[in-house]
């Protein structure tokens, strides 16, 4: 029976390709902006995830992302230093200024000053250059974004230079930094290079990073630092959740779940309308197979079997042309982020099966009501 309701789809390759087409475009356009979405508040946190050897955050009280600066005082690296079970704290200073190149082109940049001595904080993941050459005074490491802003259509090169307040600074490395949400180029660079930077901000730290000594959960060395220095100390997840967290409570991404929910919706009406429209024209045979002796289970199995083989070929169709888009926009230094979580791919084509499994059990009901006489009128 399988095989007679597959042949009725041959047979009208009208509709047959215009659910095909409905069913693609709209798993494209799920997955397409739930990527965008995910990768978005993905970035919130990739420079806290980036740095790899400290596993503790340490803020002002009201700072809930990476994004927002706000210095803490120079005294609280010694604070958390003090702490049973830190096993050690350095400071890290982000500062936001305008750079620009030897040509006269100027952007806003994020500069990342690291620990003169330890460095922690660099990026591990390098693309050319040696990460630790930012020992030396007024050197830079720059992201591959930041790279292509600054030097468009140029191959990576080192030795060429950037000026932030009339201080000339000498690219030594490209980086291979996790691409940041706000978009802006990403300088990491020495502290002591870095304060010279900023400019009217008496502090030079922003950030303390801590690492709990082995043997401790960071998660309760976390809560005695609030408790003895009044600031607030997060581990590394915790601290990325809360940028996430903070991100996605605003306007932007209900936006990205709109259009989402539209993909969804117009996908499966066109294709349920299309299905049961299908299902009218074949009214005569389908009555034909109730002649013959088919059963209404038989006729049940018959449409699920079609509607299944028009999910199958839409959906590899709408994920494969999700994925090919997808690795073409990260070929853009800014964009390089993007990505199509397996999860997405997966929820995107069960809710669009779902839906279209209510469309096939209302079609199946309009076949119940088929009289087999009806061959004959």
């Amino acid at each position: 029976m399988n095989w007679v309701g597959l042949q009725m789809l041959r047979h009208d390759r009208a509709k047959f390709l215009a659910m095909i087409v409905a069913v693609a475009l709209a798993v494209f356009l799920m997955q397409n902006q739930a990527a965008i979405l995910a990768s978005m508040l993905s970035m919130t946190a990739s420079q806290i995830r980036d740095v790899e050897d400290a596993n503790l955050w340490v803020t002002e009280p009201d700072v809930e992302c990476f994004d927002q600066v706000k210095p803490v005082r120079d005294i609280t690296l010694q604070q958390v230093r003090g702490i049973p079970g830190v096993a050690w704290a350095t400071p890290l200073l982000k500062i936001d200024a305008i750079a620009r190149q030897r040509s006269g082109k100027l952007n806003t940049v994020t500069v990342l000053g690291v620990d003169d001595a330890t460095l922690v904080g660099l990026p591990r993941r390098m693309r050319l250059g040696n990460a630790e050459a930012i020992r030396e005074r007024d050197t830079v490491l720059i992201d591959p974004g930041g790279y292509a802003l600054f030097f468009p259509g140029q191959p990576l090169e080192l030795g060429k230079t950037l000026k932030i307040h009339n201080q000339t600074l000498r690219i030594v490395g490209i980086s291979d930094a996790s691409p940041p949400f706000t978009g802006l180029p990403l300088l990491h660079t020495s502290r002591t290079t870095a304060t010279a930077l900023n400019l009217g901000e008496e502090r030079s730290t922003t950030f303390v990073l801590a690492r709990s000594a082995p043997g401790t959960d960071p998660e309760q060395v976390s809560r005695q630092i609030s408790e003895r220095t009044g600031l607030r100390a997060r581990t590394t997840d915790q601290f990325a959740r809360d940028a996430m967290r903070f991100y996605g409570s605003q306007g932007v991404p209900l936006l990205f779940m709109v259009t989402i929910a539209i993909g969804l919706v117009v996908g499966a009406a066109i294709t349920g309308q299309t299905f049961l429209m299908f299902v009218k024209e074949n009214a005569r045979h389908l009555a034909m197979l109730k002649v013959v002796g088919t059963t209404e289970r038989q006729l049940g199995v018959m449409m699920t079997a079609q509607a299944g083989l028009v999910l199958f070929i839409g959906s590899c169709l709408g994920s494969g042309l999700a994925a090919a888009v997808c690795e073409l926009v990260r070929q853009q230094p800014f964009l390089r982020g993007l990505f199509l979580p397996g999860w997405i791919a997966i929820s995107s084509c069960a809710a669009l099966a779902l839906v279209t499994g209510v469309a096939v059990i209302l079609s199946f009901q309009q076949v119940r009501k088929l009289e087999p006489a009806a061959v004959f009128r």
